[in-house]
């Protein structure tokens, strides 16, 4: 049988609706099944349990540019539609997030919400709502993915994925104005998980009216929940999909917006993803979604990038820097003339706007010392000149790969800094934070930290960060507590690939957040 009016009245009693509630209704029609007279029936039974003294409120948004708060429809559900224009009713100016009211405080509700600096603050008809003691949420039929009121939290925590829009409206004059909209939540979010938060809490009550599934909550409680929980968990709120790209794209904003606090910058040596340098747009894009947006090319995507003609090379630059990235480190491999190869990686440096070059791994038996050093410093000297920065490694089996010998190198080479990697300071048989850095002499010759972790000879060569004897995570904190203004650098190691990437980074988040 069609539901009645009165079968939903006391459908809506039981679920807690009380006479002089103010009550944000989000509703599909087609939940309950049939209804004898269809949303106005519906619409007569809010107002029913409501009662005189009670408000029914309703958005009334619409994707209409420019809105018309008179005539542009709601697309929020035909109930909702039929609700703006229904006797009475009071329909707030919005371009985004417009809400429609009756009862005694519905004037109070929308007044000034155009005047708002966002759309969903606690000037907003939602935050309104959740101010007063009487204020609720009715979700009929629908989830917690329609509970507007939950944008207001992430509002109140200010998330690092909000964003500013600008929308198109008629003023009361039928003047044409636009409104810019700060914190304005995005798209794909996975508010279904604050359900059972809300039921544990005891601020919902489910119950059923027809076939639908009904919600009461207390508006203020569900709203301090949900911001409670966002200051816990930035990302609370979002879904764990790795294929959902709106909230993949949200996590990196949270990821970014936590290293901007950091002196230091955060890169990735590109190249241990495994892609080609053809495919160096896709390479960059997973490492600018663990919120990473600077890259160092590795031997081997730069010797791909020098096989380009010269006047192919300023589209790469414009590929990356459009895609908001930038390049802080070339890096040339030996096997080359040692002059020619840095006069190549200086000038790839130059186009792509970087402004480090790393020396080559020289082992033992390629130089002498002394040859070696003379070499690197007229290296260094000619690369200050233009403005460019010399970065050597200790790399293990190399001229450089103990404490001892790397202090010699910034000891006799004025200006060259060194990227020191922790693994390979192990796999020499040092403790790189207690010993190699500590208590040796490179405190203020570190331009750049590895985030590479290994063990030392008969161990594993190379772990996640924080899982070998590298010392990662006490080197980290001492170069923060120096405002290290340098690099911090994920490499894998012997690892390639995007799930080692992303086990890498975070590994190293979990470290940062423990310091």
């Amino acid at each position: 049988m069609p539901l009645t009016r009165e079968a939903i009245v006391r459908g809506l009693q039981e679920l807690g609706v009380q006479p002089g509630m103010v009550v944000m209704a989000h509703v599909s029609l087609s939940a309950f099944g049939e209804i004898e007279g269809g949303a106005d029936t519906l619409i007569q039974a809010l107002l029913d349990a409501v009662g005189p003294h009670g408000t029914l409120c309703m958005p009334a948004m619409s994707g209409e540019q420019p809105f018309n708060v008179t005539t542009s429809p709601s697309n929020t559900g035909v109930v909702t539609e039929r609700f703006r224009s229904w006797p009475g009713v009071v329909r707030g100016l919005h371009p985004t997030h417009s809400a429609s009211c009756l009862g005694p405080k519905a004037e109070e509700l929308v007044r000034g919400h155009i005047d708002q600096p966002t759309a969903l603050g606690p000037e907003s008809p939602w935050g309104r709502v959740a101010q007063l003691p009487e204020g609720h949420i009715l979700l009929l039929g629908c989830d917690q993915d329609r509970n507007t009121l939950l944008h207001s939290a992430e509002e109140a925590v200010d998330g690092p994925y909000l964003h500013t829009i600008t929308r198109d409206y008629l003023d009361e004059n039928g003047l044409r104005k636009t409104k810019s909209l700060a914190r304005f939540p995005g798209p794909h979010r996975d508010f279904l998980g604050l359900d059972g938060l809300f039921r544990e809490a005891g601020a919902m009550r489910v119950g059923k009216i027809g076939r639908a599934m009904c919600r009461l909550m207390s508006a203020g409680r569900i709203l301090e929940l949900a911001t409670a929980a966002l200051r816990r968990d930035p990302a609370a709120v979002l879904c764990t999909n790795p294929n959902c790209q709106d909230c993949v794209r949200q996590r990196s904003d949270i990821f970014r917006h936590r290293f901007a606090a950091e002196d230091f910058t955060l890169a990735a040596v590109v190249d241990d993803l495994g892609y080609p340098v053809a495919d160096l747009a896709q390479a960059i894009a997973l490492i600018q979604s663990q919120g990473i947006d600077c890259i160092e090319l590795g031997e081997q995507i730069t010797e791909q990038l020098g096989t380009l003609a010269s006047d192919q090379l300023p589209a790469v630059a414009r590929s990356i820097h459009s895609a908001g990235a930038s390049v802080s480190t070339v890096s040339y491999p030996g096997g080359h003339n040692l002059t020619e190869a840095m006069r190549h990686a200086a000038d790839l440096a130059q186009v792509l706007g970087a402004r480090r070059v790393k020396l080559p791994r020289i082992g033992r038996e390629e130089h002498e010392r002394e040859e070696a050093l003379e070499g690197i410093a007229a290296l260094a000297t000619e690369l200050a000149a233009e403005g460019l920065e010399l970065l050597v490694e200790n790399w293990a089996g190399s001229l450089f790969d103990n404490r001892s010998t790397c202090e010699e190198l910034v000891a006799r080479v004025p200006g060259v800094r060194l990227a020191f990697n922790p693994a390979h300071f192990c796999h020499a048989g040092e403790k790189p934070f207690l010993q190699t850095y500590y208590k040796g002499k490179l405190k203020s010759s570190v331009g750049q930290l590895y985030l590479s972790d290994g063990c030392r000879p008969g161990g594993t060569p190379y772990t996640l960060p924080g899982e070998g004897q590298g010392e990662v995570k006490e080197l980290m904190s001492i170069l923060r507590c120096r405002s290290f203004d340098g690099t911090f650098c994920l490499t894998l190691g012997n690892r390639t690939g995007r799930e080692a990437f992303l086990e890498h980074a975070k590994a190293f988040r979990h470290l940062l957040d423990t310091l």
